[in-house]
């Protein structure tokens, strides 16, 4: 059997004013315990305002390849240097010769391996100790073989003949043959414009300079010069 008890008004007011004052007290409780938090420092940080990063500039454009303009064809170039004569030997004698200056100028026609030129060249050498010189001229015909590096360096072989013009001092000359190789770099510094730096040896013919001489007689050449191509 289930018996209801019946409740006064009075009682359930004070049972809600009982309730509101705990709830009440409950809410001053939280907000004291938030504050204290906030005094000690122990909330967490806000999160801080996003910055704004400009996009990367776009990549610089690559600079144009050099291109090269300049076809085989015909040429001209110059070049001068130095000249270290071997002794001469007059006839069993051997004299020694001072360095002199080389020069030569040549024109050509470039096949793009290979070369032929006609050059002409002179230099001129004092005997050491003795007030005598002897001079050469030549004219000669050179064939050149250019190896390809891929690059603006050359490296080339080089094979002449031709004439030599012997002159002395003294006042005797003599015409002879004549015949060089060597070898030297290219260095292309412009357009159709080469830097040369090459090596010649030199060797005319025996000749004769009076009173039946049969001299010998070699040169070795260390040049500088410029080849432009047209």
């Amino acid at each position: 059997m289930i018996y209801v008890v019946p409740i006064h008004h009075n009682q359930m007011e004070t049972a809600m004013k009982k309730i509101t004052r705990m709830a009440t007290l409950g809410v001053f409780l939280l907000a004291g315990v938030s504050g204290t938090a906030l005094a000690n420092g122990t909330s967490a940080p806000e999160p801080e305002p996003m910055r704004y990063m400009p996009p990367p500039p776009p990549p610089a454009p690559a600079p144009a390849p050099v291109v090269d303009t300049c076809e085989p064809g015909a040429y001209i170039s110059g070049s001068i240097g130095i000249g270290i004569p071997e002794k001469s030997n007059f006839d069993g004698y051997k004299y020694e010769m001072e360095t002199g200056l080389a020069l030569n100028g040549a024109i050509g026609y470039d096949f793009g391996d290979t070369r032929l030129e006609a050059a002409v060249g002179y230099q001129k050498h004092d005997f050491k100790n003795y007030d005598d010189d002897l001079s050469l001229l030549t004219v000669m015909a050179n064939a050149y073989y250019d190896i390809d590096t891929g690059s603006d360096i050359t490296p080339y072989l080089m094979a002449g003949a031709g004439w030599a013009h012997v002159d002395s001092s003294w006042d005797e000359s003599d015409d002879v043959f004549a015949w060089q190789v060597g070898a030297g770099l290219g260095f292309k510094v412009a357009d159709c414009t080469t830097l040369d730096l090459g090596y010649r040896y030199l060797r005319p013919n025996k000749f004769d300079l009076g009173e039946g001489d049969n001299t010998k007689w070699a040169v070795h050449n260390i040049m500088l010069g410029l080849r432009y191509n047209f």
